[in-house]
């Protein structure tokens, strides 16, 4: 009898156990990974891919005088850029963009009503590459490329009528900025470029301003989104 009760008692014993342990089972919170739940992978920002998007922004020459017709102004555009990311190493990122701006980029002056001087850059374009470094959501990167721009400049002398010119000038343009994702597919930026445009030629418009030498020199500040074609997050190994 003893026996036989002894391994009753161990029985229920581990019976009791047992049901304890799955109890604490069925109400354990799953354990967390990647800041998240188990088997819920981390999802990453991936940067690759076809982008387009819009942007505006401000100019100025590099005149600066208040005696010299001194261009500035807002403008506004579009973008379209191709990026590779991870192709040296994972944080690196590689890309190409084209951008056009239409813009009012102007000053004039007058000379105590007798004659009067009038520079502006109607529009502009770049053909530029990247580089730059992610920090997942936000990207830190440099730019450099072929520029180009609409120049016009006109004046008017009292009895003698009004005369201008322009040209379509070339040179190159560098820069950098800062772009955040915002969303899968979306993302918000802004971007410093300054822009040398080629203005050496007597027969052409000269350069944009006076003052700036046989170049058309302009800095310029922007603020754009952009929207990636396609799925870029993506589950980091």
């Amino acid at each position: 009898m003893k026996l036989r009760a002894g391994l009753l008692g161990l029985t229920l014993t581990s019976v009791v156990a047992l049901a304890s342990a799955n109890a604490a089972d069925m109400y354990r919170a799953p354990a967390p990974a990647y800041g998240g739940y188990k088997d819920t992978p981390y999802v990453g920002v991936n940067w690759s891919g076809l982008y387009v998007g819009i942007n505006g922004g401000g100019a100025w020459n590099s005149t600066h005088s208040d005696d010299l017709v001194d261009p500035t102004g807002g403008f506004g555009g579009g973008q379209i850029g191709y990026n590779w990311q991870g192709v040296w190493h994972p944080n690196l990122v590689f890309g190409i963009e084209a951008d056009f701006q239409g813009g009012d980029i102007s000053d004039s002056k007058s000379l105590f009503g007798l004659a009067s001087a009038k520079s502006e850059l109607d529009w502009f374009g770049t053909v530029r590459g990247r580089i730059g470094y992610a920090f997942d959501r936000a990207l830190i990167y440099g730019t450099g490329g072929f520029a180009y721009g609409s120049v016009k400049n006109g004046g008017c002398v009292i009895l003698l009528g009004c005369g201008s010119a322009s040209e379509t000038q070339t040179g190159w343009v560098a820069g950098g900025g800062v772009e955040y994702k915002l969303a899968p597919n979306w993302s918000a930026k802004a971007e410093y470029q300054f822009l040398s445009l080629d203005a050496s030629d007597l027969n052409g418009a000269g350069p944009l301003g006076e003052g700036s030498g046989d170049r058309s020199e302009v800095h310029t500040f922007r603020v754009g989104v952009n929207y990636f074609v396609g799925n870029n997050y993506v589950p980091l190994k």
